[in-house]
């Protein structure tokens, strides 16, 4: 099977003070669909940089990223965001969710900037909210929610365009463990539910160990 993901050399780095920080050297990665990969490592060795990158939210200074054939890099701002719009979900440690909406209107808004109707979008996302057993909260606002059900809404919001996508930074970094439990059954489940190719950063050993393809990130390179 050929690879969804290519990372051929990837580097990128940042100013520190009068020189660079290198966080990522000489960079490779293979990823087929619908693996799942775990991708662990130290703070600050650039795991989150890794999945910004990937997601076309920041560009490389050097080597090539290509998803399905697409080379990244050659795609316009414009082409970057349906990417990001439609082959994309971004699973976040903080749900970044909209106090002033519901839960459901909170999973609708990635179908709204596809211009899809309102009626549709509302449809789509009451069925993505039931998949992760929220049906009973969707008009309630983020702050009505527990912070396990604010993580599930950001989960339905990921899924509710049908990514093939998903990359998840420390998806429950800011949960307490029996709540983590809870959410990376969830990832599980719709992950093959969907279909998915998932990439998931985190420092949990024990949800890394679950994961069919585990690299440690270390020195810049995946290992």
């Amino acid at each position: 099977m050929s690879s969804l993901l290519h990372l051929n050399r990837v580097c990128k780095s940042y100013p520190s003070g009068r020189e660079r920080l290198e966080v990522l050297i000489d960079l490779d990665l293979e990823l087929e669909a619908r693996r799942m990969l775990a991708v662990t490592g130290a703070s600050g060795s650039g795991k989150s940089t890794l999945l910004h990158l990937i997601g076309g939210m920041e560009a490389p200074e050097r080597g090539q990223i290509v998803f399905d054939g697409r080379d990244l890099g050659r795609l316009s701002r414009d082409e970057l965001a349906r990417f990001r719009n439609q082959e994309l979900g971004f699973i976040f440690q903080f749900h970044h969710l909209l106090p002033e909406f519901t839960a459901q209107e909170n999973v609708m808004m990635p179908l709204l900037l596809r211009r899809q109707s309102a009626s549709q979008a509302s449809t789509r996302a009451a069925s993505m909210l039931a998949q992760v057993g929220l049906a009973e909260r969707a008009h309630h606002r983020p702050g009505e929610l527990s912070g396990g059900e604010q993580q599930r809404v950001a989960v339905a919001r990921a899924l509710v365009g049908r990514p093939r996508l998903l990359l998840a930074d420390e998806p429950t970094g800011n949960l307490d463990a029996g709540t983590s439990r809870s959410i990376h059954q969830l990832l599980f489940r719709l992950h093959a539910e969907n279909n998915l190719t998932s990439i998931l950063v985190t420092h949990d050993e024990q949800l890394a160990s679950q994961c069919e393809i585990q690299r440690r990130l270390e020195g810049g390179r995946l290992h």
